[in-house]
């Protein structure tokens, strides 16, 4: 039975809490961000402002000509946020004493509180064991004062429901007397002792309590901004980046020319998938030296050329900016220039590497060593993988994480340059996943999507919602003709997805033996012929060695 009565704000925000870290949502990003948006503006009074014009615009970047009419994007993604909700609270949730409810034509989020049983009296509500060791977590920090978690691993489950709850206020006085003694004092409770907050540390001893070396612990993820001066930001797709640490030497988000030290412009990086791991940079002469648990990772090096660029008659930049970057004492990038590696300036190269591990003492070692002009580094991450293959790149033409009915997911749209999304509200049949199809990106666009050394199979998904008879753009077969590219080579030409599959149904297109080119990237590129060239998703998996 649920109850909206008695569900104090603290409870709620401990609810959000134990939401946004569990396993269901730690895997949506996307829906976590819109959970949070919601509840945030829900918390502050600020529920007028629970609009799908706001939603659109603040949470999933929608531009201010953004229309509720002709883009159902709110729509669809609340709709998949209340299945979500759904989802946990029959599972992992299932003894969370506090809900989540969003109600069907409703943004608002409600919290209600679970009965043992219907009919029940308030008082009889389900509530942890009334013991110290349950209570204790409350009384620690709020999150944003605790020793920050780069790994975000899930909340424990909440235990099994008990009837058992305070009938005195004796009895909450007594526990609330023993904690206020017993914090301070640091005594150790349950598994481990209250820790210090790391704003009160000194700098290396905060840099340890980030990201402990091999003690025991499981690999997590690791984002680092070179030459950041903020402690911490989360990027559109929910990821947690910390500020600077773990270097020596180099200059901070600044060139030194002699004496003097002058600040760089942060353009718009194209290609990028996020801006926020080019915002900042180190350069010069230096390394990092991360602590990690035991384990392998794929590592991914963000560098973006903003200093040098084309001249006035035509000229690039290669051969300006040169620098070696060595791993664990052993070469990674040999004479490597930024700009003959992405291409051009102010567009993201970024470099994936496969099978990493710490050295035996528990660091990884990055040395970027100049050989002309300063070596230059945006951001650094590693990604636990412990199958030694590259991950499975999947992506879906919208700004929202999609988890398939494999339960596989789709990462919502990135590596692209060019081109706009549009959504024509058409779920196409012939798959067992129309969701994947409800958006599109179209004109004349292309991906560049970073993977290790290998060979791939690429999929590509394909669906034609805007022209045929029954469509708002009618016509049919020759309305929309465009060809793709793969590294420069046609693996479709005069294509057709009117022609081959007819109007509103899935297509999928699959080509084998895919090899990146020396940049470590697999360039598409879709070339307008009559119309638009459009895809809905992409696909890019490891076929072995």
């Amino acid at each position: 039975m649920l109850s909206s009565d008695n569900v104090a704000l603290s409870e709620k925000r401990s609810e959000l809490e134990a939401v946004l870290h569990s396993r269901e949502f730690l895997r949506s990003p996307a829906l976590a961000k819109l959970l949070e948006y919601l509840c945030d503006k829900t918390f502050s009074g600020q529920t007028l402002e629970i609009k799908e014009f706001s939603i659109a615009t603040e949470v999933f970047g929608r531009d201010t000509d953004f229309g509720e009419k002709r883009d159902s994007l709110v729509r669809v993604e609340v709709h998949r946020l209340r299945r979500k909700l759904e989802s946990l609270y029959e599972r992992e949730g299932a003894n969370h004493p506090v809900r989540i409810v969003i109600r069907p034509g409703a943004y608002q989020p409600d919290f209600e509180r679970v009965f043992d049983s219907p009919g029940g009296p308030a008082g009889q509500a389900r509530a942890p064991e009334a013991s110290l060791m349950e209570i204790l977590p409350a009384a620690q920090p709020a999150p944003a004062e605790r020793e920050p978690d780069v790994s975000r691993q899930p909340a424990p489950a909440a235990g099994p429901p008990h009837r058992h709850v305070f009938r005195s206020k004796g009895k909450a006085a007594v526990v609330l007397a023993i904690l206020i003694i017993a914090v301070p004092a640091g005594i150790w409770l349950g598994k481990g002792a209250l820790k210090r907050n790391p704003r009160d540390a000194s700098p290396k001893t905060r840099q340890a309590a980030l990201l402990p070396g091999a003690t025991g612990e499981r690999p997590h993820p690791v984002r680092i901004l070179a030459g950041s001066r903020t402690e911490r930001l989360t990027d559109r797709f929910g990821s947690e980046w910390h500020g600077d640490q773990y270097f020596t030497g180099g200059y901070q988000d600044s060139l030194r020319f002699g004496d003097q030290e002058r600040s760089v412009q942060h353009p718009f990086i194209l290609a990028a998938p996020d801006q926020t791991p080019f915002r900042s940079f180190r350069a010069g002469a230096f390394s990092y030296r991360i602590p990690l648990p035991a384990g392998k990772y794929e590592l991914r090096l963000y560098f973006s050329e903003v200093v040098f660029g084309m001249t006035d008659s035509g000229d690039g930049a290669e051969d300006r900016r040169i620098f070696d970057v060595i791993m664990n004492g052993r070469p990674l990038l040999a004479y490597f220039d930024i700009f003959s590696d992405a291409g051009a300036a102010n567009t993201a190269d970024i470099r994936v590497f496969e099978n990493v591990s710490p050295a035996p003492d528990g660091f990884l070692t990055l040395d970027f060593r100049p050989l002309r002009e300063a070596a230059w580094l945006n951001a650094i991450e590693l990604i636990p993988n412990e199958s030694a293959r590259a991950q499975p790149l999947r992506i879906v033409a919208q700004n929202a994480d999609y988890i398939d009915r494999k339960g596989q997911v789709w990462s919502s749209d990135r590596y692209f340059v060019g081109g706009r999304d549009t959504s024509d509200g058409k779920l196409p049949s012939g798959t067992d996943d129309p969701d994947l199809f409800t958006r599109q990106r179209y004109g004349h666009f292309s991906y560049r999507l970073p993977v290790p050394p290998g060979r791939y199979r690429l999929r590509l998904l394909f669906a034609e919602t805007f022209f045929g008879p029954d469509n708002r753009g009618e016509g049919g077969v020759g309305s929309r003709v465009f060809n793709v590219y793969c590294g420069g080579t046609a693996i479709l030409r005069q294509f057709d997805i009117f022609k081959e599959a007819g109007e509103n149904h899935a297509l999928e297109k699959v080509f084998h033996g895919i090899e990146p080119n020396a940049q470590g990237r697999v360039d598409l590129t879709f070339e307008p012929v009559v119309n638009y060239a459009i895809v809905q998703a992409i696909e890019l998996i490891d076929e072995g060695r």
